[in-house]
């Protein structure tokens, strides 16, 4: 019930489940155990000398470097659960505007602390 697919690579020593499916330019390094009804889309990448247990769901592109706990469906580089990566890539895009607005955050707090400090010191005369 295995399906292999076109451009699909499989090391030495790997062992593949009953009904696993391995969509096009999948890689799997050596010595891997992909375990029964595992479905990984194409060019997903997994490293050598990893267990994938039953039912793991890869999607496109992910690059698997540490084994998979049973059933867990993943995504990205390294993998991480799919919801987690959900959420991750629709912050992406938006890293660069929120690290100007944390360098404006701490230096006004820079800014405040430096004007504390001013009024604590005068204070205590």
């Amino acid at each position: 019930g295995t399906k292999i697919d076109n451009l699909v690579q499989i090391a030495h020593g790997v062992v593949l489940g009953k009904n696993v499916l391995l969509a096009a330019q999948v890689g799997i390094a050596g010595s891997t155990v992909i375990g029964d009804g595992v479905q990984f889309g194409g060019q997903v990448g997994v490293g050598g000398h990893l267990t994938i247990r039953d039912g793991v769901k890869g999607r496109g592109q992910t690059g698997i470097t540490n084994s998979v706990d049973a059933g867990e469906f993943i995504s990205g580089y390294p993998a991480i659960a799919n919801s987690e990566w959900r959420r991750s890539s629709a912050v992406f895009r938006k890293l660069p505007e929120m690290r100007k607005q944390l360098r404006a955050l701490e230096e006004r707090l820079r800014k405040l602390e430096q004007q504390g400090s001013g009024i604590g010191d005068q204070g205590s005369e």
